[in-house]
Formats: structure tokens, sequence, C-alpha cells
């Protein structure tokens, strides 16, 4: 959509004249998406790019005589960027990243809403005649549900702003202010874009309700997650979900016990492969299952799900292929855990409250300062230095861990290798590494670090938690070791697990990037 767009400009104009008029910003939305209604001829995606970000804006007050563009930054007056001009004084729109953040509000574009209204449309073993968002937002779920034809569309959201453009986007829908979070009038589909929040950014006492609610959460996890499972639980039996997850919400532990009720009670019909999302650092995917179809193959690879399910993290992966949890059972029978071999942490975290990381970490040596490294450092090849003042950090760790010799690794690997360094002196490692301080004779630091790095050791990793990798120290810890390489230092890894070459070349492929 061009900048230009006149539904653009007539929502704009209508938020800036009705504001100035004395009008909320939910009464100023309202009218800016009439005019962008109006502008489009009546066309529910061009609202949706002229009024959504109003919706999620902020209030100002204009300090001087300015313009403001299409992504509501101020230009100079008369700048050609700007699409209206306001006066100073006058109430504008502003942007509210930090709010927008807080409330995991990041709008679904329109062709990522169409696919999910899509999959789930087919995942129903029935007539949808009722589809619901818990979480609308906007509306751009509630127009794809609209222009694919269902009778009934249920919009909810606690944003009055956003519903308020959401009741424009999709005048059939029946829009409604509520908490999504809590139970709803059932539906024969569920679709949406769950608020993704970290447990930083959630409520203490909102969080205890949820784990009241959802005995099985537990840890650090995200709002998406109950969020997510509160959906699926309003669909009726043989009717379908189909939502927008954080990719890491489908393989990191965080979501594994929701994973085991989808697996185990559902039938998971679709998971795309996943894509970024404007806006957000997060990649997301689409998942789409049936709702009390039982436990079955995971589509589109044919995995079944119990063999998913025999998997330590029953992750949702693309690209598992039948058998692969056969190889890591295989592999694990034969292991012991790296766990037991070493002692395994995060390095410690170089500031805490009131203080920046650049008050302690310094380019120079001065007496008293300890060698310090971040990852970053050590693909960089250089180290710093830093005030060891442990009241002044978060969670400082004990030096011990720190005593050499010790093994780091790269806490985010990506889609690349897993970066393994050994750290043969008193080097500091912050909270980007993984610290792995040996405590077993058997096995030197070098020879771990060669475990470490080795593509069939990645394999294992993305076999069972993904192709992107973001490690904590309990993956580590739940490496496999093979006994026999541990009595054996002339066996390799493969001997040591008496893999058959099948289940070798999987491991590599997978190790080597050709595999989930």
């Amino acid at each position: 959509m061009k900048a230009r767009d006149p539904a653009i400009g007539a929502a704009f104009t209508a938020y800036l004249r009705t504001a100035a008029a004395g009008a909320d910003h939910v009464g100023a939305c309202t009218a800016a998406a009439e005019a962008a209604w109006d502008a489009s001829g009546a066309d529910p995606w061009r609202v949706l790019e002229a009024a959504g970000p109003l919706a999620r804006a902020g209030r100002g007050i204009a300090e001087t005589d300015q313009g403001l563009d299409a992504r509501l930054r101020p230009v100079p007056p008369g700048d050609p960027r700007a699409l209206v001009q306001v006066p100073s004084g006058a109430p504008l729109p502003v942007p509210d990243p930090y709010g927008r953040r807080a409330r995991g509000a990041f709008d679904t574009p329109p062709d990522l809403a169409r696919e999910a209204v899509a999959r789930g449309l087919a995942a129903a073993r029935g007539p949808v005649r009722c589809a619901v968002d818990p979480g609308c937002g906007p509306g751009a779920f509630l127009a794809a549900l609209e222009e694919a034809g269902v009778v009934e569309v249920v919009g909810e959201d606690l944003d009055e702003a956003a519903l308020a453009v959401a009741r424009v986007v999709a005048p059939g829908a029946r829009v409604v202010r509520r908490d999504g979070l809590t139970p709803g009038d059932p539906a024969d589909l569920a679709v949406g874009n769950p608020p993704f929040v970290p447990p930083e950014r959630q409520e203490r006492a909102a969080r205890r309700a949820l784990a009241a609610r959802f005995p099985w959460l537990h840890g650090r996890f995200d709002l998406s997650v109950p969020f997510a499972a509160a959906a699926v639980e309003r669909v009726r039996s043989g009717g379908a979900a189909a939502l927008v997850l954080p990719a890491p919400l489908l393989v990191q532990p965080y979501g594994r016990a929701l994973r085991r009720i989808w697996l185990t009670r559902h039938r998971i019909v679709h998971v795309g492969a996943s894509r970024p999302f404007p806006g957000a650092s997060v990649r997301v995917a689409i998942l789409a299952l049936t709702v009390d179809a039982g436990p079955g193959p995971v589509a589109p690879w044919g995995v079944p799900a119990s063999e998913v399910l025999a998997l330590a993290d029953a992750p949702i992966l693309p690209g598992l292929e039948p058998g692969d949890a056969s190889i890591l059972a295989w592999i694990r029978a034969r292991s012991i855990h790296l766990g037991d071999l070493a002692r395994v942490d995060t390095g410690t975290v170089a500031h805490g409250p009131g203080h920046r990381r650049d008050d302690l970490v310094h380019d120079a040596p001065k007496p008293g300062r300890k060698p310090w490294v971040d990852a970053a450092d050590l693909v960089a090849g250089c180290r710093r230095w830093i005030d060891w003042v442990p009241d002044r950090m978060h969670r400082p760790k004990d030096l011990d861990l720190f005593a050499p010799p010790k093994i780091l690794v790269g806490r985010i690997a990506g889609r690349g290798p897993v970066r393994v360094w050994l750290d043969e002196e008193d080097t500091i490692a912050g909270h980007t590494c993984i610290v792995i301080r040996p405590r077993d004779g058997r096995v030197p630091p070098a020879r771990l670090c060669d475990l470490l790095a080795d593509p069939r050791v990645r394999g294992i990793l993305r076999l069972e938690r993904g192709a992107r990798l973001d490690l904590y120290p309990h993956d580590v810890r739940d490496l496999p070791v093979p006994r026999a390489w541990l009595e054996d230092p002339t066996l390799d890894l493969g001997e040591a697990w008496n893999l058959a070459p099948s289940a070798e070349a999987r491991l590599l492929g997978a190790g080597s990037g050709s595999g989930p």
C-alpha cells in the first residue's frame, strides 16, 4: 500500500479533526476508520492499513507546528513526506512502541490472516458457522473470516481503540470487549494471533491466576501459551483452531506442556515454516489442528504423534521425519547426560538495577579488574575487563564457575553451528555464554569441545529443538555423551553410539543445516 493512499490521508485527517473537536482517542480512531472506509470504497484491508496504526498509537500534544508522515513520525511543516499538518498545541497520535510490546500488540498482515483462516476452515470436520478471534485487535482475522464467507464472526479484545477500528473493518461481525484468556462461548473455529508477552512484562498476580487456571503452566511462560490454550478450549469437538504462534513456542520448553496436550487430544493438520513477523523480533508459524480428533500423524510430514511425544520436549518441528524419535532413543540409551560430567550454567549478567553494563565492563585492564568476554567478543577474538562488584550485578554467579579450564558455548546459535571455545584462563563470561566446567577426569576439556562442535551433536539438538537454536543450560546439560566414548578415547562418536549408516546420515544432515 503506497504511503500516499487516499485512505491513509483521510484517516489521519479525520483523527486530527475529531481529536481537535474534543473526541478521545477511541472516538478519533472510530472517525479515522470510517473515513478510510469511505475513501477506500469499503475495502477492509485498506482500512486496516490506514486506521490500524492509529489504534495502536498513544495520544500527545504537538509542541510546534509540524507534519506527520505515514508512520506517525513528526516532520517539518510543509515537508513532502507529511500526510497531514498539525498546529502547535493540537492533539495528535504518537507512536507507542513500548506500550505495544507490553501488550504484545503486533497486528497481523493480510496474507498471514487469510492463510490462517484458510488452514482453519480446512481443518474443521464439519461446517463452520461461528468463528471467533479472542484477541482480534483492529480486525485482520475478522476481515479474512468475512471474506471467506463465515456466517457468524466474533471478535474480542480489551483494547477499545483497536475494537473501534475492528467494528468498521468487519461490519458484519459481533465485536465485544472481553478478555480472551477467560472462558467464553463455544465456536466452530478459533483463529488469531495471541499476544506475545514475555514473563518479565506480565503482572505477577495475572501469572498466578493463569497458573491456577492452567495447572500445567510453569516457569517462564510467554502469554501466548495460555492464550492459545484458552482459544482451543472454546472450540467444539470436530471444529478447528488456526493460530499464528511464536515459532519458539513449538520447540522451546516453555511450550512443552501445551504441545503434549495438543498432541494427545487433537490432530495437528498443519504446521507452517517459521517466518518473520513485521515489527516483532520473534519468528512465527501457523499451526492448525482439529479439536478432539485424537492423536495422529502430524501433518504435513506424517510423523506419528506418539513419536513426537516420545521426545523429551515434544517439539513440533517442520522437517521432523518418521523414525527420528527412534534414532534419538537409541542414542540416549547408550549415553549419560553432559550434566553428569560437568557443571553447566549461564555466565553472569554484568549489570543490575540502576547500573549499565558499561559501568562495569571496560576495554582496558586496570588493577583489580578481571578478564571478561561475551559471545560477541569470542566471535571477534577479543576480550575486555570487568570490575567484579557483585552488589552491582544481577545474578553475578560465583567465581568458581569461571575457574580454568572451562568451555564456553554461545547461547544463540540461530541456524548456524553451535559455537564452542576452550578457555584456560580465569575469564569471566557474560550471560550470552553458557559455561561448562568439567568435573569428571575421564574426558579432557578439549575432547569435550570436539563433542560439542560435532555435527552429529548439532543434529541431535536440531532434531529435538528445531533449526533455530536458542540454547539454555538445561539444553546443554541434557546433551548425550556416549558411555563407550568415555571408556575408549579412540572411538568416533558414530562408533560409540553404534549408529546405522542411515541414522548417521540423518544426524549429519540435520547438523549441517539441511534438517528441520
